[in-house]
């Protein structure tokens, strides 16, 4: 798809070249007044737009009786979604229900409260540069078009952190889970210094009845779980990336708004190829890896799941613009 948009895009400028290039049939005419005649790089029009790529600022002009050339750029503002995640204890990867008993546990050793419940933002935005071809079938009736281009822009199109409430709660997780590991791999009760030998035998039994404690978002495509856990600062990130060239195939309709053809309005739908649905990724530092929710794991759980299922269905971003115009040349 993007070489085939590419070479449209390459076609189109060179057939503009061509065109450019011809002499005017009516030598007493000055080439100036041939391109007007012909409706050839004759005009200017800026406008501003809105639609599913946010707002956009362009300008346009024609290049031949068939062609319009755009370009411009395009923002997304930044949309806030809630996200949250519940804790829970694991033992080989199936929940053993201890949440309350390791929050008493780890308050009264520490003093940190944990929260059930970890609450997350989902933040989005774009920002694209784009160039764009309109091609009219009937230079006769400028108004129905079909459009191919290419958006470049950002790759990370999206990203959810922790609140800030929730550190505390993450930090104790890391603590809780750093303890479970150093007691239930212990070899010998007594090697631990300052802690007398019955009560470091109470904590291994309590870290393995208890179990390790994380998020359980959703399994490998083996079956196995996912227990995501915070980064050793105490925090969860995912960020979801897409392709920095997006190819663009669409059409349109445009009229004049005014007798004076000065004012226009314009309607254009089309597909934004990204690069399939967009890869949203998080750093496991267990084991190194990253882990993409989009093709490693199925059955994600709660709201996040939800988004999952768009997120998926999304291999083509849609397009949709409304702009208005005015010809300044």
């Amino acid at each position: 798809m993007k070489r085939f948009v590419i070479l449209i895009c390459l076609y189109t400028l060179f057939l503009s070249g061509e065109i450019l290039a011809q002499k005017p049939d009516n030598h007493s005419k000055g080439f100036i007044s041939w391109c007007r005649e012909n409706k050839i790089a004759t005009g200017l029009d800026a406008g501003i737009s809105i639609g599913s790529m946010g707002i956009g600022l362009e300008v346009k002009t024609p290049v031949t009786k068939w062609t319009d050339i755009r370009a411009g750029i395009d923002w997304l503002p930044r949309i806030d979604v809630p996200l949250s995640f519940n804790l829970n204890t694991f033992s080989d990867g199936i929940p053993t229900g201890n949440f309350n008993k390791v929050a008493n546990m780890l308050y009264e050793n520490t003093g940190i409260k944990m929260d059930e419940t970890v609450h997350m933002t989902g933040k989005g935005s774009m920002v694209n540069f784009k160039f764009l071809i309109d091609f009219f079938p009937k230079p006769s009736n400028r108004h129905w078009h079909i459009t191919a281009g290419f958006y470049a822009g950002t790759s990370m199109i999206a990203k959810a952190v922790n609140t800030y409430e929730e550190k505390p709660t993450l930090v104790g997780l890391n603590i809780y889970n750093r303890a479970y590991e150093y007691f239930t791999n212990l070899k010998s009760i007594y090697n631990v210094p300052l802690l007398d030998p019955e009560k470091v035998k109470d904590l291994q039994k309590r870290f393995k009845e208890y179990g390790r404690m994380g998020m359980h978002i959703g399994d490998f495509k083996d079956g196995t779980p996912y227990i995501m856990d915070p980064a050793p600062d105490g925090t969860l990130s995912a960020r979801a990336f897409v392709n920095h060239f997006k190819p663009y195939l669409g059409a349109g309709y445009s009229t004049d708004l005014d007798k004076g053809k000065r004012w226009h309005f314009s309607v254009d739908i089309g597909a934004l190829f990204w690069g399939g649905a967009p890869n949203v990724i998080n750093h496991d530092y267990n084991t190194g890896k990253d882990i993409n929710f989009t093709k490693d794991l199925v059955n994600i759980r709660g709201k996040v799941g939800t988004y999952m299922k768009v997120v998926k269905a999304l291999p083509v971003y849609p397009v949709v613009a409304l702009q208005f115009s005015y010809s300044i040349l």
